[in-house]
């Protein structure tokens, strides 16, 4: 049986989702251990992301496991991956996607008059100025629990949190109103719901460990969404969104680059084109 070392944040959310990765890994004979990284992201929960910076915020201590042979291969939330990793890094794998979409989780009382809004995202930020313009937005940040325990507290009537996180941590909202969010009403950050496998390029025997347990229809929205998100060289400090929709063949996926939205259809073999589109549209105009 193999083994390979796999690093990480050491959230509940990333610690959950480890758990997933490892799943997989043993229905192919593998198993893993964990090395916990703390990243800038993580030394810093309070400032927001745009003044602290947001490239590789989460991603760059672990890639630096990674290439010190520290760690054979890395899982991340896909969304945190800055559009351009490492150069000896690349991703092995994807597991099938959860629901990308953004939840909105109102204080109960508050549902007629949301007065403050927390959220540590300036994609969503642009959003929720759309959604609830006389709406006074609150810098937010910290994990899934925390963000809920500051609501509960009422600091806030209401805050954005990715649906696919409250999903994998079981995080009943029962005490909460909530809205979920359409991909047209608040479109979701590149890889939102993925949870990606990064390893070394030249590490041969993890690479054919972690094909192993890729999702072929994951990938292809991987795929798509980085190809556009790679394109507007865009980090989360920014409001940038992609989401692709996959059905068959065919392909719908939108951009969104500060206040420019745009979307285009197609073939999905044709996603490069489509992608360049919206980018000269949003992003090079």
């Amino acid at each position: 049986m193999n083994e390979i070392t796999i690093a990480s944040r050491g959230s509940r959310l990333a610690l959950v989702q480890d758990e997933i990765v490892e799943k997989e890994l043993k229905k192919h004979s593998c198993t893993a251990k964990r090395v916990l990284i703390t990243t800038k992201g993580d030394m810093d929960r309070t400032t927001a992301l745009k003044k602290i910076g947001g490239n590789g915020l989460f991603v760059r201590e672990i890639e630096a496991a990674l290439a010190s042979g520290l760690a054979d291969a890395a899982v991340h939330s896909a969304k945190d991956l800055p559009y351009e990793l490492s150069p000896d890094m690349t991703i092995g794998a994807v597991v099938k996607a959860a629901d990308p979409s953004d939840y909105l989780v109102i204080k109960n009382g508050h549902a007629r008059e949301i007065k403050i809004i927390g959220t540590g995202s300036a994609r969503r930020a642009y959003s929720i100025k759309r959604l609830y313009p006389d709406a006074e937005i609150k810098n937010i940040r910290g994990n899934v629990e925390t963000r809920l325990e500051k609501l509960t507290c009422g600091e806030y009537d209401a805050i954005v949190i990715a649906k696919a996180g409250i999903d994998r941590l079981g995080i009943g909202l029962n005490g909460f109103t909530v809205r979920r969010f359409t991909p047209d009403e608040m479109i979701p950050a590149c890889g939102q719901g993925i949870i990606a496998v990064e390893c070394r390029k030249d590490d041969k025997n993890t690479i054919s460990i972690l094909k192993k347990i890729t999702d072929a229809e994951t990938a292809k929205r991987f795929t798509a969404e980085r190809y556009l998100f790679e394109l507007m060289k865009a980090d989360c400090s920014m409001a940038v969104g992609v989401h692709a929709e996959i059905s068959g063949d065919r392909l719908k996926i939108s951009g969104l680059f500060a206040d420019q939205c745009a979307s285009r259809s197609g073939k999905y073999w044709d996603y490069r084109r489509l992608c360049r589109e919206i980018a000269d549209e949003i992003y090079f105009k």
